[in-house]
This record gives structure tokens, sequence and C-alpha cells, in this order.
């Protein structure tokens, strides 16, 4: 029986999403791209989910991206992009927070899919970078828009003019990833953020990330006044604000009902 090429799995708020497909290199197929739009669709309107995990199977590579040979037998028709973009997360802005742990290399569209992530745990051996124009294809599935707003333009050139590898060592240097760890502490520390990130309160995690995405692309007293005069005020009038503000002073942990 063939197991299943995307894996799932709820743990204290957190739902960890397993590409499950080790022989392929983790590669995304159009069936899996498909199990990962409807699981994050999913993750977004489930209350029990308060972050989202994403890794790969194995050591080797966290995802080597479009899976050439499915790309061939379709006669070059791209099929792993969905609703949401490639493998239903590169063109998603999720309400809820999205972590990476990048057990190992990410080429092509997986470093994609884990720069659409909000924070990136990568395994010390793991290489990254976007080898499209290696094979004939384009990192269009965001990573030429997303790379040169990270990191400095020269290196932005760079990596997608090559399209060669970098080391995670180097990637964390240049402020590409969050942390670059040994590969046995690469999940716990991506657990760990994960679960602090799924036991804040939904409303202003929700309105932070939306503000974030924004604030590359207004000015400080625009994005100041959306801040002030329309988060703020709609925040401060919830109910999990009164619940937080009477947790603290209670000394307990709150029980926040997303109102």
């Amino acid at each position: 029986m063939e197991e299943k090429k995307v894996l799932t799995e709820l743990r204290d708020g957190v739902l960890i999403v397993t590409i499950n497909r080790e022989r392929r290199r983790n590669a995304i197929d159009p069936e899996t791209a498909n199990m990962m739009e409807a699981i994050l669709n999913d993750a977004e309107t489930n209350p029990e989910v308060g972050a989202i995990l994403i890794t790969g199977v194995g050591e080797k590579s966290f995802c080597a991206g479009e899976d050439l040979k499915a790309l061939a037998e379709n006669g070059g028709v791209c099929m792993t992009e969905t609703e949401h973009g490639f493998a239903g997360i590169t063109e998603r802005l999720c309400a809820k927070p999205i972590v990476c742990a990048m057990n190992g290399t990410a080429a092509g569209g997986g470093l994609e899919i884990a720069l659409a992530c909000d924070v990136i745990v990568a395994a010390d051996h793991a290489r990254l970078g976007l080898t499209e124009v290696k094979v004939g294809l384009m990192a269009t599935s965001g990573g030429i828009v997303r790379i040169p707003k990270y990191i400095p333009i020269k290196i932005a050139n760079e990596m997608c003019l090559t399209g060669n590898l970098i080391s995670a060592q180097r990637a964390a240097e240049i402020g590409l990833i969050n942390y670059c760890l040994p590969a046995n502490q690469v999940m716990d520390k991506a657990i760990e953020l994960a679960t602090t990130m799924a036991a804040n309160a939904p409303i202003p995690m929700r309105l932070t990330k939306q503000l974030l995405h924004m604030a590359p692309h207004t000015s400080l007293e625009d994005g100041m006044r959306v801040s002030r005069y329309m988060a703020w005020k709609y925040v401060e009038g919830t109910e999990d604000a009164v619940e937080g503000a009477a947790a603290f002073a209670e000394k307990r942990k709150p029980q926040w009902k997303n109102r």
C-alpha cells in the first residue's frame, strides 16, 4: 500500500505537516500539492490549530521543489500550482503563524515553500538555493520576489542568477533563515517556536501577521495609523483582551475565545 505523500499530526495546538516523499527528495507532484492545499485550508479554519509547522521526512532533503519527473510526464505543464500558489502555500497569507523545520536541502520550489513561512529553522548540513535556472525554469513561486526583500540585493542577484546552493550557515549570516542548528535539534526548536506562537491570542496574532505583511510596503506614519486607530482599537474591545489582562492578574493560563 502506497504511503501518504503528506503526513499530519496535531500536537499542543501545532499542526505538524510533513512532506513524505523521501525517495523523490520530498519533491512536489500534483497530488502532493493538492494535499498541501487541502491541509492548509483546513488548518486556517480549525480552532484547534494555533500554528503550523512544515517539514520533510528524512535528513537529506526538506524539499527538492517541483517533481521534474512528474512535470515531464505532464508535458511540461505545471500542475503543482493550486489556489494558494505552489504546494498550496507560496501565495497564501495565512492568518496563523507557519514555522519551517528545514531538515535538509531546500532547492528551487522547496526554498520558495520555506520562504513563504514566517520563521525558518534549518539543519546545519542543509543547503539552500533557487536552482530553477539550471533546469530551464524560473523561481516564479515567490523566490525571485521574496529573496531581494530579505537579503542584500547583490547576494540576491548572485543566488537567483547562478542557481547555486548556499550553506545553512551562510543563509543564517545573511538573515535568510532564523536558526542554523545541528540536525537533532531542528525539530525541537521549531516545535518550541510554533508552540509558543500557538499559545498566543489568535486575534492579535492574525492582525500582527497582516501588519508585518504590510509594513515593508508602507510608510512608518501610515503603518502607525493603521496600528493605532484600526488594529489597536479593534483588539482592545475583544473578549480575549479582557481575558488576557485577567489571566495575567490572576497568574493563570488565559482561555482564548477568538472573539
